[in-house]
Formats: structure tokens, sequence, C-alpha cells
């Protein structure tokens, strides 16, 4: 039998998250949140909750419920009518949205696109970096707006990775991963000493990942 080399798509991505900054033991507080839209439909009344420092959490339920929602409550990214939100001291969130290679630059290059995450990081570590989730010497220089759907989101998380923080807020954030690259994504985030909260529909991801699990339904 020929033997044949393995693609880009097939292979897995290799990494780890750096050290969260350090922070106080609560990372965020909801207290009495009352949010929804249109002016009548409430999704949330007296909504109470708080993150603690290297907590690992994922959030349930079907769709429609709120899960998204409660992840932008908590990421500052929505509006609420009544309580209060509060940041922990020293604490710096990283929102990765559902959609977030909608946020990517289109007109920058992957490399100009990763060096915009971290101001001051050396061309070494970049490309380190973007050699781990599969970028190399020629890719680095293509435009964002040429890459398909799976490398888009690598570069995604690559910016994630370059981006310090020590809560994360993930909302599907293994989106046109393949499954070897989400097995090591998930490796990734267990290991990490900072607070995770994230939406996943795939249970075993989660069972990877997550010590808690809150449901969140209507």
């Amino acid at each position: 039998m020929a033997k044949t080399e393995e693609s880009k798509e097939e292979q897995s991505i290799h990494f780890h998250l750096v050290d969260p900054p350090k922070c106080g033991r609560i990372v965020m507080t909801l207290n009495g949140i009352e949010q929804g839209y249109h002016k009548v439909q409430l999704i949330y009344r007296g909504l109470d909750i708080k993150v603690e420092r290297g907590q690992h959490l994922a959030l349930v339920g079907p769709n429609g419920a709120g899960k998204s929602t409660l992840l932008k409550l908590l990421a500052g990214v929505v509006e609420y009518r009544r309580g209060f939100r509060e940041v922990g001291h020293l604490v710096k969130p990283y929102y990765f949205a559902q959609h977030q290679t909608e946020a990517l630059n289109m007109g920058h290059t992957v490399f100009q696109e990763a060096q915009s995450a971290q101001e001051g990081a050396s061309v070494t570590h970049i490309r380190s970096i973007l050699g781990a989730f599969l970028f190399d010497a020629e890719d680095v220089k293509k435009k964002v707006a040429v890459l398909s759907g799976g490398e888009k989101n690598r570069l995604a998380l690559v910016r994630m990775l370059l981006t310090p923080s020590n809560l994360l807020l993930l909302d599907e954030p293994t989106n046109h991963l393949d499954m070897g690259s989400r097995a090591v994504l998930a490796q990734a985030l267990r290991a990490y000493e900072g607070a995770v909260v994230l939406i996943r529909h795939d249970r075993y991801f989660i069972d990877e990942v997550c010590d808690e699990v809150w449901e969140v339904n209507m």
C-alpha cells in the first residue's frame, strides 16, 4: 500500500494556554439581573450567579433558552435592565463568540491578525504559535479573507491564545475544527488554571473540560 501524507486539515493542533494573570477569588458576579429584548420579552429576572477563579463550567440547555445571552451578560456585551455586573479584582475576561471569525480583519494577513492580538510579542513567538495551529511560512502571508472556515477558526483561537486572560467565555469554540484538534483544545482548556465558562453541545468535550454543568432553561 502506498503511504500518503496527512493533509493539514487532518493534522491536530498542539498548544497550551499561557498561565493566566493573577486575580481575586471571585472573577465575575451577576446580581439581580433582569434582561430581555423588545421591552416585553424577559429572558432573565433576578439572576444571581458567581464565577470563581479556576472554575470550569458548561452552560447546557435547549436552543433559545438563553445560554448565549447569559454568556454575553458575563462578557458585558449585552445590556440589562436591572441589577449589576461586577468584574473581579484584576480579572481580564476574553469572550470568544459563536461567530468569532466575523471579528477578524479580512484585510490583514494571517501574521498581521495574530500580531494585533498582543502588542510587543516577538515575531518568533507569534510564528511559533501560528505554526502550532498549522499555519506554515506561506500561510502566514495569506489574507484572512481567503482562508477556509476551519483556518479562520484556528486563527481566532490563535488570537485567544495570544491574549492574556484569566476568564475565558467561550461560545462553541470548536466550530469547524477536526476531531483531533477538538481533543487537543479540550486538553488545553482542562489544564488551564483560569476560569472557563463555555457553551458546547458535545457532551464528550464538556466532560473533558468542565467540573460543573449549569442547565439553562426557560
